[in-house]
């Protein structure tokens, strides 16, 4: 039995025309961004209404036992070790949940970068803030940029919010000594009460002020910066924070994206 071959037709390749290939390129990268910007959105939903809030809890439930324990007690002490670990696990949640917020775009910005976001995307409401730049900016590691950006953003915050600020001003300077922050306002805080609270002398991880400028005093100590509170010229109260040269901040075993 003979077989005859069958010729098959070749069809000619025609190559897809650049700006389509261009074009379908873009679509698949701007839905593999959506879709991280959503999983991103939900990855913050969960850490702000789960662990946070079960770390905050668990951080006052301490709180109440070492008000029925009494000094010198071998429990009190386990207790404040404790506490100690419960405000550490809650300041790194809420700087991952910051980082979640802001995006993955954001961890190659430079500090005066993240810190003009601040003047139109502060968490405070009505508020004027200003960024002032002084010196040739240097370059820092993402762990200082960030925790740098959340000392500033909680000093906003605070001077709009428990202040009754009107007016923040950021201040950055680079020079042979490290790098300077500062966060001056012309609010109403109280610069005893502010000093008590960076020190570690007024108790409880309560919310608000006392929050929010314990996780700053105690992050500085942990990167190992000098941290004060002072009258501003402003009329109001001055957070600073000095990083001496060379830079530190890199903890060990921690990383920062």
């Amino acid at each position: 039995m003979t077989q005859t071959a069958v010729p098959i037709p070749v069809q000619p390749f025609r190559p897809q025309p650049f700006g389509l290939a261009q074009a379908a390129y873009r679509s698949q990268q701007a839905v593999g961004q959506q879709v991280a910007e959503l999983e991103r959105r939900r990855l913050a939903s969960e850490l702000h209404d789960g662990a946070i809030q079960e770390v905050l809890a668990a951080g006052l439930a301490i709180d109440s036992c070492l008000a029925d324990v009494a000094a010198g007690s071998p429990l009190r002490a386990r207790l404040e070790d404790a506490k100690r670990l419960t405000a550490l696990a809650l300041r790194r949640l809420r700087s991952s949940l910051q980082s979640l917020r802001e995006g993955a775009n954001a961890a190659d910005e430079e500090l005066p970068d993240l810190l003009r976001r601040l003047v139109t995307r502060h968490p405070a409401g009505r508020l004027d803030v200003s960024v002032e730049v002084a010196g040739p900016p240097a370059p820092l590691p993402p762990a200082v940029r960030w925790s740098l950006f959340h000392v500033a953003s909680e000093c906003v915050f605070n001077a709009a919010v428990h202040g009754g600020a009107r007016r923040a001003a950021i201040r950055l300077s680079y020079g042979r000594e490290g790098v300077a922050l500062c966060v001056a306002d012309d609010g109403r805080g109280k610069l005893t009460t502010l000093r008590k609270i960076i020190r570690g002398e007024v108790p409880g991880m309560g919310g608000g002020y006392h929050t929010g400028l314990a996780d700053i005093a105690a992050r500085a100590e942990e990167m190992g910066w000098a941290l004060r509170a002072d009258r501003s010229d402003l009329g109001g109260i001055a957070i600073r924070v000095l990083l001496p040269g060379p830079y530190r901040g890199e903890m060990q075993g921690e990383e920062h994206g």
